[in-house]
C-alpha cells in the first residue's frame, strides 16, 4: 500500500523535526571531520546537532498539543536559544524563517513548503554580514530556488521532500568548487553537509520503518502524559480542600463519634482510627489550624503532616512539613530545588505563597517560618540537611532570625555565609541577582528601599509621629517613617519620598489584606520597571521593594569573552563581564570556561589524558540574559568585544542576542580581530576609558584606531597538538618534530597565520626577542607576556618579560595565563602581546 502526505500538520512536524535531529546526531561526528570552514575546530556536527537537539527535547516533553503558531513558537524559540557556533547559529536562522511561512495555518501544503523554505534563505543570508558560497547558505538557497521549480505533484510530502534532499546533495556536492579552502583539504562543506542531513531526516520520518516507529512511541507517549495531565487538572478542579492533614493524638481516651462530628463539617475525606492508646486523623481541609485546635485539646499531638494537594499537582515543589505541637502551632515546611548550584541559598519566608517565590527565584531551600514564627537554631539546621552543597548563603529575612543563623554558621561543618537580610524583599534581591558579586549585593541592599505596609494594633508615638490604632503604617529599612488613614494615601507618599531619577524598579508584594485601592497606586509612573507578586501574607497589607541605580555605576559596560583571557587580577575593579565560551573533552558534558573549569585545570586535563576540547561559543540566549542584566543594573549602553570572527562564531550570537532585545543602537558588538589579550588589551583600555569619562562613540573610535595596531605572537611547543586539531597534517609534525622546529605564530587580519619556523627553543626565543627590540625602536611599547601548560612555558614567558624590561620603552603590563581559545589547538605554548602606546 502506498503511503501518502498530503499536508503537514503539528503532529507530523513534531516527528518530522525530532527526526532531523536524531539523523544529525547520527552523522554529527562525520561533520566534525568535514570541518575546515570557517575554522577548522572540528565542531560543526556537534554545534548543529546540538542546536537541533534543542528543540528535540522540548518537542519531547510536550504536555499538550499546541495549534500551529504555538508550534512555530515553541520551536523557534528553543532553536534559537539553543543555537551553538556559526553553523548552529546559520541553522537557527534557517529553521526560523521556515517558520515564518507555515505559522499561517493548521495544515502546511506543499506551496507553503515552497514559501517556507524561500523564507529560510531570506532569513539565513540577512543572519551574515558577509554571505560566502560554497557554504550551507549555498545550500539552502539552491534548495529554495529547487522547490519553487518543482513540477511534481502537490499532494505528495514524500515525493517532494525526497527531491529536495537529491538537490541538496547535488548542492553540498558542488560546494568545493565555490570555497577554494574546501577543495584544497579534498572535503565538502561541513554545515551544507549537515542541512543535507536534515532534510534527508525529514524525508526518514515518513519513510523509514524503524524511525516511523520510534517516533509513533513518542507520539504515544506525549499522548499518555495529556491524558496524564488532563485527569490531572480534572482533578484538581475538584480540589474543593486543598490541606491534606494527617496526625496523632497521643490519646485514645474520648469519645470518636463527638470528635468526628466536631471536625466533619471542616473538610472531606475524613478518616479517623483509634485504638486505647492513640487516635489517628486524615482530613483533607482548607482550615487544618482549627482541625489542630480541636484534636489539641484531647491530647498531646505527633507525626504531624499537612500538604498543599493543588501545589504538589502544580509539581512547583518538593516538600516536607513539620508541625509543632506546641499550642501556639507553627508551621515549619522544607522545600527543595532539585537543581541546586554549587553554592546554595538557603532563604527563610513568611508562608508557602512567599516560598515558592523564593524557589522559583533559584533557592535550593527554603523554610517557612519568618514574621511571629521565628525558627529555632534546630529548625534551620535540620533545613540545612537537605542541602547537598558545601557552600551555602543564608537569608534569614527577618532581623529576628539574623542571631540563629550566624548560631547556625559557627556550628556548621559547611562552609556557611549569613547575609543579614531584615526583610522579605531584601532576600529576593539577593537571590534574583545572585549571579553579581557579594560584595555588589550588599552594596545594593544599603542603597535599595525596603518598605512594608502594616495596621497599627494600638496608639502608640514614632519620633514626633504620633499613631493611632487602625493607622496604616510604613516600615522603611526597619523604622516606621511614614503613616496615613489610608493605605493609597501612605503608598503615594512613600514614593513621593523614596522613588527618584536613580529607582530602577519597583516590586510590590501584595499580602491578604491588601485592598482594591492601594492596589490601583502601586504602579509607579515615570520610566520605572514594575512587577508584582500574590504574597498573600499576613499582618503585612504591602512588602514593596525599590532598586535604586549604584551612583557610580558608569553608563558605558563593557562585555568580552573569556577567550580574552583576562583574570580577576586584571580585570580588578575595570567594570569588565566576561561570558564564557564552553569546552566539551570526551564525555558529552560542556564546562564553561573559566566558571566549571579554570585554567589550571583545563591544562592539568589537556596534558594528562593529551586531548585536545571542542570548543562552544556562547548561545544568543546567554548573551540576551547578560545584556538583560546590564541594563537592569542601569547601564545605558553597552560595548561587547569579541575574539576575532575568522576563529569564532560568538560575535554573530550576539548580534542575534542584540536582535532580540531590540536595542541596536545601544549595543555595539565588536570584531577585535585578535585573541587571548590581544583581546583583553581592548576590553581594559575600552573599561578605563569609560571610567575617565568618555563617550560611546569616542570609545567605539579608539578601538577602531587600535584594533589594526595589536600584534600577537606565540610559540607552540608541540606539533602534535597542532596536528590534532588540524591545523598542519601529519607529515608536516614528524618533519617539525624531526628537526625541532618551534614556530612562532601570531594574529593577522583576525586570523592564525604562521610568522617564523626557528629552529629550536633558543632560535624562537631569539626571535621574539628580536621583536620586541624592534618594535620598541619605533617608539614606546606595551608589552604582555603569556603562557599555558607547564612550568617550561611559564619560565618562557619569565624570559621574555627579563628582555622587555631591557628595553626603555617597553611598559610592562604583566603576565597573563593562556587559555582554551589558542591552548585547544596550540597545546603548551607561551607567548606576547605588543600595543604601541596611542594614547
Amino acid at each position: 500500500m502506498k503511503i501518502e502526505v498530503k499536508v503537514l500538520n503539528v503532529q507530523r512536524l513534531t516527528k518530522l523535526f525530532i527526526a532531523s535531529s536524531r539523523w544529525l546526531s547520527k552523522y554529527a561526528d562525520v561533520l566534525n571531520d568535514l570541518n575546515v570552514y570557517p575554522v577548522p575546530d572540528g565542531d560543526t556536527g556537534t554545534n548543529m546537532s546540538m542546536t537541533l537537539q534543542s528543540v528535540e527535547n522540548e518537542l519531547v516533553k510536550l504536555n499538550h498539543e499546541p495549534d500551529m503558531e504555538e508550534f512555530c513558537e515553541i520551536v523557534s524559540e528553543a532553536i534559537l536559544l539553543g543555537a551553538r557556533g556559526n553553523s548552529g547559529t546559520i541553522l537557527s536562522q534557517i529553521i526560523q524563517g521556515f517558520l515564518s511561512g507555515i505559522s499561517h495555518t493548521e495544515n502546511v501544503t506543499v506551496d507553503d513548503a515552497v514559501v517556507a523554505f524561500k523564507k529560510a534563505k531570506e532569513k539565513a543570508y540577512q543572519s551574515v554580514t558577509e554571505p560566502v558560497e560554497g557554504t550551507i547558505l549555498t545550500v539552502i538557497r539552491v534548495v529554495s530556488e529547487e522547490a519553487e521549480k518543482y513540477q511534481g505533484p502537490k499532494d505528495d510530502f514524500i515525493l517532494f521532500l525526497a527531491h529536495l534532499k537529491n538537490v541538496a546533495g547535488k548542492a553540498v556536492e558542488e560546494t568545493p568548487n565555490l570555497l577554494p579552502k574546501l577543495k584544497e583539504a579534498g572535503v565538502v562543506d561541513a554545515g551544507g553537509k549537515g542541512m543535507f542531513y536534515i532534510l534527508e531526516g525529514f524525508e526518514k520520518s515518513v519513510t523509514d520503518p524503524e524511525m516511523l516507529k520510534d517516533l509513533e512511541r513518542i507520539v504515544q507517549s506525549q499522548s499518555n502524559r495529556r491524558e496524564r495531565l488532563e485527569h490531572s487538572v480534572t482533578s484538581l478542579e475538584k480540589i474543593n480542600f486543598k490541606y491534606c492533614t494527617e496526625f496523632i493524638i497521643e490519646s485514645g481516651d474520648f469519645d470518636l463519634e463527638k470528635y468526628k462530628s466536631d471536625i466533619i463539617n471542616l473538610g472531606d475525606s475524613v478518616i479517623c482510627a483509634q485504638t486505647s492508646k492513640k487516635t489517628k486523623t486524615h482530613i483533607h481541609t482548607n482550615n487544618p489550624g482549627k482541625v489542630i485546635e480541636i484534636a489539641g485539646s484531647l491530647g498531646d499531638l505527633n507525626h504531624i503532616k499537612i500538604e498543599n494537594m493543588k501545589i504538589q499537582h502544580r509539581n512547583v515543589l518538593t516538600k516536607d512539613a513539620r508541625y509543632q505541637s506546641e499550642k501556639s502551632m507553627k508551621s515549619k515546611t522544607v522545600f527543595k530545588n532539585e537543581n541546586s548550584r554549587p553554592i546554595a541559598y538557603f532563604a527563610v519566608a513568611d508562608n508557602l505563597q512567599m516560598g515558592e517565590l523564593f524557589i522559583n527565584s533559584g533557592a535550593s531551600a527554603v523554610l517557612i517560618g519568618g514574621q511571629t514564627q521565628n525558627p529555632s537554631v534546630s529548625d534551620l539546621e535540620k533545613t540545612l540537611d537537605h542541602i547537598k552543597a558545601e557552600k551555602i548563603i543564608i537569608l534569614p529575612n527577618n532581623k529576628n532570625i539574623i542571631s540563629a543563623a550566624k548560631i547556625v554558621a559557627e556550628r556548621s561543618i559547611k562552609e556557611i555565609t549569613v547575609i543579614e537580610t531584615k526583610s522579605m524583599l531584601e532576600g529576593h534581591y539577593i537571590l534574583k541577582n545572585k549571579m553579581e558579586t557579594l560584595n555588589y549585593l550588599v552594596k545594593g541592599v544599603k542603597r535599595n528601599i525596603s518598605v512594608e505596609i502594616t495596621k497599627a494594633v494600638r496608639e502608640t508615638k514614632s519620633e514626633d509621629m504620633m499613631i493611632k490604632k487602625g493607622d496604616h503604617i510604613a516600615l522603611v529599612n526597619g523604622k516606621i517613617m511614614k503613616k496615613s488613614d489610608k493605605i493609597e494615601t501612605l503608598i503615594e507618599d512613600v514614593y513621593g519620598s523614596y522613588i527618584s531619577e536613580d529607582t530602577l524598579s519597583v516590586f510590590a508584594v501584595m499580602g491578604k489584606e491588601s485592598t482594591e485601592e492601594g492596589n490601583k497606586v502601586l504602579k509607579p509612573g515615570l520610566d520605572v520597571r514594575y512587577s508584582d507578586y500574590p504574597g498573600m501574607q499576613d499582618n503585612y497589607s504591602y512588602y514593596i521593594y525599590i532598586e535604586n541605580r549604584d551612583p557610580e555605576l558608569p553608563e558605558i559596560a563593557v562585555v568580552t569573552d573569556s577567550t580574552s583571557d583576562l583574570s580577576e587580577e586584571f580585570v580588578a575593579d575595570m567594570n569588565i563581564d566576561i561570558i564564557p565560551l564552553k569546552l566539551k573533552f570526551e564525555s558529552d558534558k560542556y564546562y564553561k570556561d573559566g566558571i566549571d573549569i579554570s585554567k589550571e585545570d583545563f591544562w592539568r586535563t589537556v596534558l594528562s589524558k593529551n586531548v585536545i576540547p571542542k570548543t562552544s561559543q556562547p548561545s544568543p540566549g546567554e548573551f540576551k540574559d547578560l545584556y538583560e542584566r546590564l541594563f537592569n543594573k542601569g547601564y545605558k549602553k553597552i560595548i561587547s568585544i569579541h575574539i576575532s570572527s575568522k576563529l569564532s562564531g560568538t560575535q554573530q550570537a550576539a548580534k542575534v542576542a542584540r536582535g532580540m532585545l531590540g536595542r541596536e543602537k545601544d549595543v555595539a558588538i565588536v570584531d577585535s580581530k585578535s585573541v587571548t589579550l590581544g583581546l583583553g588589551h581592548l576590553a581594559l583600555e575600552s573599561a578605563r576609558l569609560v571610567k575617565e569619562g568618555h563617550s560611546f562613540n569616542e570609545i567605539l573610535e579608539w578601538i577602531d584606531e587600535a584594533q589594526n595596531k595589536i600584534k600577537v605572537y606565540f610559540v607552540v611547543k608541540e606539533l602534535s597538538f597542532l596536528e590534532k586539531g588540524g591545523r598542519i597534517g601529519k607529515a608536516s609534525s614528524v618533519i617539525g618534530d624531526v628537526f625541532q622546529i618551534k614556530p612562532v605564530l601570531t594574529i593577522e587580519n583576525g586570523e592564525v597565520c604562521t610568522e617564523k619556523k626557528p629552529i629550536g627553543e633558543i632560535g624562537a626565543m631569539r626571535y621574539m626577542e628580536k621583536i620586541i627590540k624592534n618594535e620598541s625602536k619605533n617608539g614606546s611599547i606595551i608589552l604582555y607576556t603569556g603562557w599555558g601548560g607547564t612550568q617550561d612555558e611559564l619560565d618562557s614567558a619569565d624570559q621574555l618579560r627579563s628582555i622587555g624590561d631591557k628595553q626603555k620603552k617597553a611598559d610592562y603590563r604583566g603576565r597573563f595565563e593562556i587559555g582554551a581559545a589558542i591552548g585547544s589547538h596550540s597545546g603548551p605554548v607561551y607567548g606576547m602581546v605588543i600595543f604601541p602606546k596611542i594614547r
